[in-house]
């Protein structure tokens, strides 16, 4: 593929702009062009062949997630023996507190790692919030809590409240008649 400069007039006469062409630009089209779940920036990536070998045994691989820059991510899977990767010209570290599992749509747990570009230490998602915890908020939406509020067995409440009603509305109807007068 040729790199061309562009060139283009300049507000003041006479002048030509010269624009380099974007590095970026060209980074794009290598993440269409190259098959999914590999990269030609890193030596230890499994290549396109040995995919397979990664859907069959998902736990001696980690799924590395570079996100880049140009906010695309270059996904690709390296051997889960090895303790550094580089990717383009950085060496990585891999923190096993950092890697995490994550389902995959075939159904297993794949451990997975993400990191920013030219950062050598992954990126971490520890709790930081000093707030109220997550596991405090997946019991406050848990449905079993609000089961007997809004319950959906109403019919044997019904005789209860008719029956109520009948008697409020009678006791009413008494007091009525002797405060004004009746009795």
């Amino acid at each position: 593929m040729k790199h061309f400069k562009i060139r283009r007039r300049s507000k003041k006469k006479g002048e030509i702009q010269v624009i380099e062409p974007d590095k970026n630009l060209i980074d794009t089209i290598q993440e269409q062009v190259e098959a999914p779940m590999t990269t030609i920036h890193c030596p230890e990536s499994v290549k396109e062949d040995d995919l397979k070998e990664v859907t069959t045994n998902p736990q001696n691989y980690i799924e590395i997630n570079i996100i880049k820059k140009i906010r695309i991510v270059d996904t690709f899977y390296i051997p889960s023996n090895i303790k550094k990767f580089k990717y383009r010209k950085i060496v990585y570290k891999i923190i096993e507190e950092e890697i995490y599992l994550l389902p995959t749509k075939r159904g297993f747990f794949m451990p997975t790692s993400y990191y920013y570009e030219n950062f050598i230490e992954p990126v971490s998602f520890k709790q930081t919030n000093i707030g109220i915890t997550g596991k405090a908020l997946s019991l406050l939406y848990d449905e079993n809590l609000y089961k007997d509020l809004f319950s959906g067995d109403e019919a044997k409440y019904n005789i209860f409240i008719v029956i109520f009603l009948i008697i409020s509305i009678s006791s009413y109807i008494v007091g009525l008649y002797y405060v004004l007068g009746g009795g």
